[in-house]
Order: C-alpha cells, then structure tokens, then sequence
C-alpha cells in the first residue's frame, strides 16, 4: 500500500470492500459507539451510579416477573437509549467550540498494512487517529527510528492619670444564652453521627455575631474542632461594572479569602494563642493545614497556541509505532466533563473538610454569609457546608435586602435574633446601673428610657449603657439620660444620636493625651484596625505617642460596639458594622475632604507593609517575593487597595504606581514560570477601583499577564509570536505612560522597579516575538543590561543576577564564549546570596554552552547537576518550611524535558556511545537516591521522577521525605560546582 500524504483523513483502504467487509463495518461502528458510551460512563459518576441502579431494578422484574418485570424493563430501555442519546450527540451532534489553535483533524486506519502518518506534530490544532485491525503503522516521526519516550512538561510620651473607665460587658442577654444552649445540645447530641445545621437570622447589630463566638466557646470546651470564618462580599467594582472575566476572578479571590481563613483557624487549633490547650496534635494539624490550603488553586497549566493535541486510540493491531508527534504539552487536553474553577476548587475543598468531620469532632461556623447572597460564592459555600454531612455547621446572616426571607438552608434548622423584649432590656440595663453603684429607683428609670430610645436593639442597649454609666452621676435623672444619648433626635439610632458614641470615644482619648483627638472618624473608615495600624495612624495624623495609642488600643478592644477582625480578636478588630456602614456614608458625603485625607493616611500605612524593599530579617534576599505567596499579606494588600479607592486625586499618582509595581513583582516572582491566581485577582481589584480614576494601565497589565507564555518549557523564538508580541506592547503602553525610558533610572523608588522589571520582561517579550536571529539577540540584550545596571541596591541585586543570567542565556548557543565571560564568578555571587533557584537554570545553560562547544559529556553532566538542584528545590526555596508547588513543579518538569530533547538530539547526530557513558554517570551520580527508595531507575538517565498532583503542598509526603533526605545525604555534591564534571561509575 502507498504511503499517504497526510491529508486531514486518509482514505479507509476497507471501504470498498464485499458484504462481509460492510457487515464488519457496521459491527466496528456499533463497537465504536458503545466503547464510546463506556468511556463517557467513566469521567460520569452520576450517570454510572444511575445506569447500575436501572439494572438492579431490571434484574429485580426479571425475578419477580408479571407487571414489575414490564414496568423494569421499560425503565430500564428508556433510560438506555437516553445514555445513547445523550453519548452520541455528544460525539457527533454537538457543537463545537472553535479554538484559537487552529483546525482539527482526524485520521482513520483499517485493515492496513505499512502505513506512515508524518506531520502531526506541525498541525495547529487537535488531532485523532484511529487504528483498527491494522500493523505496521507509524504515526509522526520517521518509520526508521523510534522516538524515546518523552518527559512531559507539566506546569513617646508617659500616658495620662486617668482612672480606667467601665470596661463594657457585650449585650449577652437571656435570649441569646437560651438560643446558644439549644445549638450546643443538639451538637452534643449527636443526632447519629450525621451532624447538625443551623441558620441564624438576625439584623446587623441583633447579636449574630456574639452568638456564634458563644456557640464557638462552649463546642471548644468539648474539645471538638472549631473553625471560624466571615464570608465577604466579591469586589465587582462600581455598580458591577467590570465584564464576566473580571466577576469570576473577583469570585474566584472570594472564595479562596475563605479556604484562608479555615487553615488560618486550622493552624490556630494546632498552635494556639494566649496559652490555649491545642485541638489538634501538632502533625494531624499541620497535615490538614496544607491539605486546605492546597485547595485554593486548581492550576491550569500553560498550553501554548501553537501547542497539538494528539489522541491516539489503537484496537486489534500490531507494530504501531508513535514516533516524534512534535511538542505537545501535557495537561493540554480538556477533561470531559469540563469543570469551572469554582466548581473544582469547592469539590476539592469539600472533600477535605468532609474527611476532617469524619475523623475528628469539627464544626464550622460561619458569619456574615449575606455579603456573598445572590452570587455563585453563595453557592459554593453552600455546597460546601452541605458536604460536611458529620459536622455541626452554623452560618449566620442578616435578613434580605427588602425585609424578607431568605430561601431557607436545606437541612438547617432556622434561628431568629431580634430586638429584645422591654422586660429583657431593662433587666440588663439595671444589672449594670446597679454594679455600677446606682440605687434601683434611679437603675430602673434610666434603663425604661433606654429601652425606649433604644427599641431594644441589642448593640444599641449595650453601648447606651456604657455610655451613660461611664459620662453620667449615679442616679442621673430620665432627661439627663436622653439628653445624652440623642443630642435632640427621635431615637438613638437616627443619625445625630450616633454623636453620643464619637463624643464618648473621643472624650476618653482626649483623657488620655490631654488634649482633643478626633479618633471616633478614623474608627469609621477602619475596616480592620489593630494596634499598630492605630499607632502609625494617630502618630502620623495627631502625634499621639506609641504607648498612649496602645492604651486606647486596649480600652477599645473590650468595647460592646467593636466587633473582632475576621472573628478573631487577635487579629484586630473595626467598629461594629451597624456604626460603621451607617456612618461611613454620612462621612464621606458630608466631610468629604477629611474623609479622603483619613484614607489617605491609613493607604499611607498599609502602603509602606506592602513596599518590597522592608527590612529581611535575616533571610535570604530573595525571600522577600515569598510574601506573594502569604495569605495575611494578600489579604493586606486587599486592605490596601479598599483605602486607596477613596484617595484624593493628588494622592492617587502615587499609589497608581505602587499598585503597577505591585503587580510586576509579583508577575516577576511567580508568574514567569506558572500563571499564577494572585496577578489575576489585582487585576480584578484594580478594575474594580472607581470608575472616574484613569485605569488605562489596568487592561495593559491584564494583556501582559495573558500574553505572556509562562515556564521556560514553553518558551521558544518564534513560537506563539502574537501572544508575545501582545506583551511586549503592553509593556511598551505602561512605560510609555509612566515616562520611563531605557537608560534614564528613575529615582522614585516605585518607578525605579518597574523599570527594573519592564526592562527584563521586554528583552523576553523580543526575543521569543522574533526568529532567534542576531538583531532581535542584540536588543533583547540591550534591555537585559539596562534592567541589571539598574541594580545597584542590596535589595536589587538577586535581580540584576537574573538579567545577567538571561543575557548569558542568550549568547549560549551563537557565542558560547561570551555567555562564559558574562557567568564570570557567578556562581560565588549567588551562593554569598543563598540564591537557590538560579543554579538550577544556571546548570541548564551550561548544559547549552557545552552542546556549543562540541563537548557532549559536560552538556549532559550539567544538565544531571540541573536536575539533582531542581529536585532538591522542591523543599530547598527561598524561605525555609516550604514544600513542593505549581512552581518548583514545573521548574524542575523544563529541567528534564530540557534532558528529553537533548538526548534526541545527540541521538540524531549519532552520539549514541555519547548518551550512553551520559545515561551511566548520571546513575551513579543518582545511585544513593534511588538505593533510599529502593527502586531500580532503568536504563535511564536515572534522574528522580517529578511530583505527582498529590505531593504538591504539602512536606509531608513521600516525595518531600525523598527530597529532604537529599538534601542531608548528597550536600557534597550540592556544593560542587554546577560545571564540574561528574565520575565515570565504577567498572562491575
């Protein structure tokens, strides 16, 4: 049979065949759809549960026989043909989607002999083939030489004498102790191990919070797991302006905030503040710590647009050969059925959790689930506390917008906080008049009228009285009373009778500091206050000494109108929200100045955390990017970003460029090898800032975070040229704007990085944009020198070593020479800065230099030595206490894919005895690893295997364990140079 040209389908040499070739036609066919069928059942665990379920119910009627067996056997056809139905319009009927790749392909191969199908792996798209009854067939490469098995690429002053004031007790009432008590004698229950549920539904001040800080309490005493959360509100921007992609990433954000705050309560459990027994022994906490946190990304790995997808499905055949089918990418290929971020990510995290109740008393409670209402994170964190079915699960919200219910919880048992009873509020009221020294005649007439002019609301009562206990003479009279609280309003929570709480806080810090202080405004338009941020800000804004600061630190933490940051007073705290929300809009529509330069001020504080160049605290230079990665400091850029929203215009310029430099670090820190979420969540934060500011240079950024093909795997000249070509004008537009030129440093510190990291990311943007021809070489190392002669600062220079490593990388195959004069002492450089990341790529392009020089053996002794410093990198980074991630993955899957396509090169040229004499030293060097193991490597470069799924965060796994112990038992070969030549292995 001739050979086919590799058209699209070749022609199916069967076709014409006699009538017992088309009766095999139609059995192949049928097959076809019914394997088909069967496979679609696997990825579909519904519908298989579904399909075994209508079987049993046929085989039930074949037994019982009469009327039950139709019935079961109409049930049972039906839903078949259904499965048919659906499977074949699936295949067949379904549109496609069309894919920027290109166009796809398939091939069919029946009954054949002999045939060779080149040229697959130069097809923009996807392709099939289907081998049936044939041999002899070779798909892609050459019929000569079979291809070796590929490694796929994954991817002050003394405070004042004042005597300490009431400290206010929290409106913990009858009501609320009745309705805690009947939530923790159901968790005690038991109710058969299928766990309890609970809704609280309460208007914002009526105690939701303080029921469940009760409720967490009493289930701690049991010694059961409590995790403690606050849901928040996706930041859709104003009026939801920003488009579908910008919504899901603010979800997205949403949600992992979320899974945040479950390991921060997890690792709170095992390592416990102010002296607290642990609920967790430390290994089972640090286990289930990572395993949450683990949940927070479902990574997608980079898939090039000139990538192929190749499906190979060969039945009754012999001697099929898959030979060079081209560079297609591993993990390229969509599941079916295709799920959403969130959908996987919540899937992910329900099970966890669900194991966790199952094998450990656990409750979750959770507050504020109003702000997500109406949006998918709603739904995702439904689904979750539906899946922990053995836990004891309470979420508390506020009623509708509109006054009316919610639809009720599934499963959970409803419970209602209101306002308090007249005879409820004047007890409480009393009780504390009376501790406070006044008689009961004059306790029980100021408490009426506080439950009058309170109605009840709880927050309201609890504040009233320790306003008036703490500003009024024992016994003062009725109008006294309401004279105080309203200041001539109705009642107390109309806006002027708000002034009694400013002029309470304000006239106690005035006490304090012996002289006015306005610190009732910045408690309005603090989300989130703690002591240093107090102090920065009062120091800043009033020059209010450290130690005066902690003092009303401290006295506002007891406060019945503060309410803890996230649930957990360690972490701060910020004015009730039935105050704040309230306030804060009279605030900036009547003081609008003042209201800017009090965010201002705290934007200010928050913006000099997040600056890059804070001290290091004795670790490596580099580990300062590792803060990209840190919950607690996303969550304070978040912070950040809500504070400079409300800035005023003159203050906007600057931080405009903190938030582009903010952006480029962490883009430069993680997102040039894997595409990371938390440059896509600024983008989302950036877009939702308001909309008459100039955010130009957000859609910029956002371009330069899409175009840019992340992981060196996936990195060549000429390859996805308009992706790169997109990034570089992006980067062109945002230095444009900002007036940076290459050459001219900046001084300003921000403007000064991004051209540090625009002019490195420039130089990869032209080189892999063009054909790997000496111009486009030439000014992508002019833009490598102009980002590393700017690194003249201590904290700059780990960056200036990778614009050197990136020009040498350049010259490396046209001037081996050159790139050897630029990596002069380099290597000294980044062991006196503990750099541990550089050796690796450095190994790798000293591998390149050495295939220039014609010297077969150094090339591949450096890329063994690549891969023995990529494999340890997994738990040797930057700071200590890491483990494997998306990173180091596929750092260390570019390292041995880089070994793959080496050794077919040498193959091609002939250097067979070359590969060979490679493949033993590399052993040898291996040979300790693979003997702790115990596992014999092959006839391999006996390189150690990459992580699976399931090792990535976390150290705790076998994989970790293997790493670690390389790192102890082979540290005389990690201090070698990564040129050095490795021994010949002993003779047998």
């Amino acid at each position: 049979m001739s050979e086919p040209s590799a058209p699209p389908t070749p022609p199916d040499p069967g076709a014409a065949g006699g009538p017992l070739e088309l009766w095999e036609q139609v059995l192949s066919a049928a097959s076809e759809v019914l394997s088909s069928i069967a496979e679609s059942l696997k990825v579909e665990p519904v519908l298989l549960a579904g399909f075994a379920t209508m079987f049993l119910v046929e085989l039930a009627g074949a037994l019982c026989g009469g009327t039950f067996l139709l019935v079961a056997s109409l049930m049972f056809g039906a839903y078949a043909l259904s499965l048919v139905a659906l499977f074949v319009f699936r295949r067949w009927g379904s549109p496609r989607t069309a894919r920027a790749t290109g166009d796809s392909r398939r091939a069919k191969v029946r009954r054949s002999r002999r045939v060779h199908m080149p040229g697959f792996g130069g097809w923009r798209g996807d392709s099939r083939v289907d081998v049936r009854r044939s041999e002899d067939v070779v798909i892609g490469g050459s019929p000569a030489r079979d291809s070796a098995p590929a490694v796929p690429p994954v991817p002050e002053s003394e405070p004042a004498a004042v005597p300490e004031p009431f400290t206010p007790r929290k409106p913990y009432t009858p009501t609320l102790a009745r309705t805690r008590d009947a939530v923790l004698t159901a968790a005690r229950g038991g109710a058969g191990g299928t766990g309890v549920r609970f809704e609280v539904v309460a208007d914002s001040g009526c105690g939701k919070t303080l029921l469940l800080e009760e409720i967490a309490a009493g289930l701690k005493e049991d010694r059961r797991l409590v995790l403690f959360i606050t849901a928040g509100a996706p930041q859709y921007g104003e009026a939801g302006a920003m488009g579908a992609a910008g919504r899901e990433m603010a979800e997205y954000a949403a949600c992992r905030q979320i899974i945040d705050a479950i390991a921060t309560d997890v690792h709170r459990a095992y390592v416990p503040e102010s002296g607290e027994a642990p609920l967790l022994d430390a290994a089972a906490g640090r286990e289930l710590e990572t395993s949450v946190l683990g949940t927070r990304d479902v990574w997608q790995r980079e898939s090039r647009s000139a990538g192929t997808n190749v499906v190979i499905d060969v039945r009754r055949s012999r001697d099929v050969s898959v030979g060079d089918i081209g560079e297609a990418v591993a993990g390229a290929l969509p599941r079916e059925p295709a799920l959403s971020r969130l959908a996987e990510m919540q899937q992910q995290l329900t099970r966890v959790m669900d194991e966790a109740a199952r094998s450990r008393p656990t409750a979750l409670l959770v507050d504020d689930v109003h702000a997500v209402a109406g949006t998918p994170v709603e739904n995702w964190l439904m689904g979750v506390l539906r899946g922990m079915s053995t836990a004891v699960v309470v979420h508390a919200g506020r009623p509708a917008d509109n006054g009316g219910d919610r639809v009720p919880a599934p499963g959970a048992q409803r419970l209602r906080l209101g306002l308090l009873a007249h005879d409820e509020t004047t007890a409480f009221v009393k009780e504390r008049l009376v501790e406070a020294g006044w008689q009961s005649a004059g306790a029980t007439a100021a408490a009426g009228e506080i439950a009058v002019l309170t109605r009840g609301h709880p927050i309201g009562v609890a504040t009233c009285t320790t306003i008036v206990r703490d500003s009024l003479p024992a016994d003062a009279s009725t109008a006294e009373v309401r004279a105080l609280l309203l200041g001539g309003a109705g009642h107390w929570d109309d806006d002027g009778a708000f002034d009694a709480v400013r002029t309470y806080v304000d006239d106690y810090a005035a006490r304090i500091v012996g002289r006015p202080l306005p610190l009732f405004d910045l408690l309005v338009v603090l989300r989130r206050c703690t002591a240093p941020i107090l102090a920065a800000v009062l120091g800043e804004t009033e020059g209010v000494g450290g130690r005066q600061a902690s003092r009303i630190y401290d006295w506002l933490s007891r406060c019945a109108f503060v309410t803890p940051f996230d649930d957990d007073e360690s972490e701060g705290w910020r004015l009730h929200d039935y105050l704040r929300e309230n306030l804060d809009l009279r605030f900036r529509r009547t003081r609008p100045t003042q209201h800017a330069a009090l965010h201002a001020a705290v934007e200010r504080y928050y913006r000099t955390r997040l600056n890059f160049d804070e001290e290091r605290e004795e670790q490596p230079i580099g580990a300062v990017g590792a803060r990209y990665e840190d919950a607690d400091w996303q969550r304070d850029s978040q912070e950040w970003l809500h504070h400079a929203a409300f800035l005023p215009r003159e203050a906007y310029e600057s931080s405009k460029r903190a938030m582009i430099r903010l952006f480029l670090e962490a883009f430069f820190w993680w997102d040039m090898e894997v595409s990371s979420s938390y440059c896509a969540q600024l983008v989302s934060a950036y877009r939702a800032l308001p909309t008459e500011r100039d955010l130009r240079w957000v859609a910029w950024l956002d371009d330069l975070r899409t175009g840019y093909v992340a992981g060196r795997v996936n990195q060549a000249p000429g390859r996805d040229r308009d992706r790169w070509e997109r990034a570089g004008a992006a980067l062109d537009a945002v230095t444009s704007y900002l007036g940076l030129r290459r050459g001219h440093i900046p001084a300003d510190p921000d403007l000064r990085r991004i051209y540090i990291i625009s002019a490195l990311l420039q130089g990869e943007a032209i080189w892999f944009a063009g054909s790997g021809g000496d111009s486009e070489r030439d000014r992508a190392a002019a833009w490598f020198r102009a980002g590393g002669d700017a690194c003249t600062d201590e904290n700059e220079l780990w960056i200036g070593n990778w614009a050197v490593h990136e020009e040498a990388g350049l010259w490396s195959t046209s001037d081996p020479a050159r790139a050897r004069a630029l990596l002069e002492g380099f290597e000294d450089r980044l062991a006196a800065q503990e750099d541990t990341e550089l050796p690796v790529w450095l190994a790798d392009t000293y591998a390149d230099i050495a295939w220039a020089e014609n010297d077969p053996r150094r090339c591949f002794d450096a890329h063994a030595r690549a891969a023995l410093h990529g494999f340890v990198y997994h738990v040797r980074q930057e700071t200590y206490g890491q483990y494997p991630n998306h990173y180091t993955d596929s750092l260390y899957r570019s390292v041995l894919t880089h070994v793959e396509r080496r050794e077919r090169a040498a193959l091609d040229a002939g250097l067979t005895e070359e590969v060979a004499a490679a493949k033993a030293r590399s052993r040898a060097l291996f040979a300790p690893y693979w003997r702790h193991v115990g596992r014999d490597p092959g006839d391999t470069f006996g390189l150690p295997e990459p992580p699976a799924a399931t090792d990535l965060g976390s150290d705790l796994t076998p994989f970790a364990r293997a790493a670690k112990w390389v790192v102890r038992n082979m540290e005389d070969e990690l201090e070698k140079s990564v040129e050095e030549p490795l021994r010949d292995p002993a003779a047998p």
